[in-house]
């Protein structure tokens, strides 16, 4: 319940004390409210000379409007003072994150120079790049091998050019033991399979993914058949590896992730055949054997059976360019990620110092002959202030009595305070 006083006034010739401040108390009655509200209290102050409430009356215009002022300077300099704050924040932060650039160039072997950092980044960037595009014009193995093409979203496209071998032997032999699927298009549903299908007349083969049933896919995370429950349960020779951990996915990782690993399973590349056979010999006292490829090109199948040109990769000029395309050389990367870095601590050495400029302009400006004046006009109106609420006799809890009148909108006539000793007095108590 919020109660409105307006222009509360006393009556003409009300018997007073003059120069006499009298105090109204408010007190809440409402039975129904268990708990009870403090009551409020409003102070005034009594005159019985005409003349002496027209002079408080003035001063005390004169002190609300500096009051008024002294504010509005104050919100001035505290949102100067906050903007200052704020940049010297802005600052710091860039400064840090030019800090973090700075050392993470050094752990790529790029020092920078104290002076001309500038113009160092730039002609650093600019031979970077240079040598990225020498990267990439260098001979590397690709797939020969068509595409189909991309008209529809649900098409990822050949086998062949789904994945990237570094190794050339390893790519020879994972291609050519997958030889037969390496024509074959994925696709993600088994409409567009159907539709490749149709287009072709049945003689493109087609793989859509949503018919495989992934609960039977081998686990990536999985550890290669000799580590069992982490414990190692005999010495491998050949350097033995997933064939499918040799492989790499430009795009399409998850789906890509998918079907080679329906393709491959838990496929083995180790080094030659003597070297598979030993593994063989030795996985088949613990666990079933995946089919192992040599990187030399033969194969022992997992039911064991190797040998044959049926187990024996052709050299490579023998694939007719169906095999995995190289992927660009690691020092390709290395050079994307030097320039990437390159190319962010010039952004961050630019930002730190267009604000480092902005704050030194601002701060210069704190010290201007305008700031001064300004400055010395707040002393002028505080020292003013300070006299006027002297000639008022304004005491501190005066100034709280002001401030609680606010927010219950409460008009009064103007009731200046004299310059003298008050006595207070409790004079009524209003029950509401």
């Amino acid at each position: 319940m919020l109660i409105l006083f307006c222009n509360l006034v006393l009556a003409e010739n009300s018997p007073g004390r003059d120069s006499t401040e009298y105090i109204l108390v408010f007190e809440p009655d409402l039975p129904a409210l268990k708990k009870s509200l403090e009551p409020y209290r409003l102070s005034f102050m009594f005159y019985n000379d005409f003349k002496k409430q027209q002079q408080m009356a003035t001063l005390t215009r004169e002190r609300d409007q500096l009051s008024q002022s002294i504010g509005v300077y104050r919100n001035w300099f505290d949102t100067t003072n906050q903007l200052v704050t704020e940049m010297k924040c802005q600052a710091k932060e860039a400064e840090t994150r030019e800090t973090h650039l700075k050392n993470e160039l050094k752990k790529h072997q790029i020092d920078l120079p104290q002076t001309n950092t500038l113009q160092y980044v730039d002609s650093l960037i600019k031979q970077k790049v240079i040598d990225q595009e020498g990267v990439m014009k260098q001979p590397r193995r690709t797939c020969t091998l068509p595409n189909y093409p991309k008209g529809n979203q649900d098409i990822l496209g050949k086998i062949a050019h789904l994945a990237q071998i570094e190794d050339n032997e390893a790519a020879k032999v994972i291609s050519w033991h997958l030889a037969s699927d390496m024509d074959c298009v994925v696709t993600l549903t088994t409409e567009a399979a159907r539709c490749i299908f149709d287009e072709t007349q049945g003689r493109q083969q087609v793989l859509p993914l949503d018919s495989i049933y992934k609960k039977t896919l081998p686990d990536w995370n999985r550890p290669l058949p000799h580590l069992r429950n982490g414990k190692i349960c005999f010495r491998p020779v050949g350097n033995p590896v997933f064939a499918r951990d040799l492989l790499t996915f430009p795009d399409n990782v998850e789906h890509c992730q998918t079907v080679f690993g329906m393709l491959l399973g838990d496929t083995i590349i180790i080094d030659n055949l003597d070297a598979a056979n030993h593994y063989r010999k030795e996985v088949v006292k613990i666990t079933h054997c995946p089919t192992l490829l040599t990187r030399e090109g033969d194969r022992i199948r997992s039911n064991g059976k190797f040998g044959g040109l049926q187990n024996k990769a052709p050299p490579m000029d023998k694939l007719r360019g169906m095999v995995f395309g190289a992927p660009m050389p690691k020092l390709y990367s290395t050079l994307s990620g030097q320039i990437d870095l390159l190319q962010q601590y010039r952004t961050a050495v630019v930002k730190l110092d267009n604000v480092n400029k902005d704050l030194d302009s601002q701060l210069r400006s704190l010290n201007t002959p305008e700031m001064q004046k300004k400055k010395q006009e707040l002393a002028e109106q505080e020292k003013n202030l300070k006299l006027i609420e002297q000639k008022l006799g304004m005491t501190p809890s005066d100034t709280v009595t002001e401030s609680l009148l606010q927010p219950i909108m409460l008009e009064m006539c103007d009731t200046p305070i004299p310059p003298k000793r008050m006595r207070r007095e409790t004079v009524k108590k209003l029950y509401r």
